[in-house]
């Protein structure tokens, strides 16, 4: 006897994504929080798309803001990131 199955199949992939994109998704992640209540669900999904966002600024990126603009972010992450801790 055969029987028919489907499998999934989970593979990383890199694509490219335009600055459209980001700011889109940016503002859908922004909506969800703003909105009320979320829920752990639409706040994760939120921290996603912001995590993915900071992992595709590039260090090429980075390095083409001034001292103090990165020192500016670099502070307002850590105390972002504290506030999890």
């Amino acid at each position: 006897m055969k029987i028919s199955k489907w499998v999934d199949l989970s593979q990383e992939v890199e694509i490219e994504i335009g600055l459209d994109d980001v700011r889109g998704t940016l503002a859908e992640s922004f909506a969800q929080v703003t909105k009320g209540s979320p829920g752990e669900t639409g706040m994760l999904l939120a921290f996603n798309q912001i995590a993915m966002f900071m992992r595709a600024v590039t260090v090429k990126q980075i390095g083409m803001l001034n001292a103090q603009q990165r020192r500016t972010i670099g502070n307002f992450l850590a105390e972002q990131a504290k506030r999890f801790v």
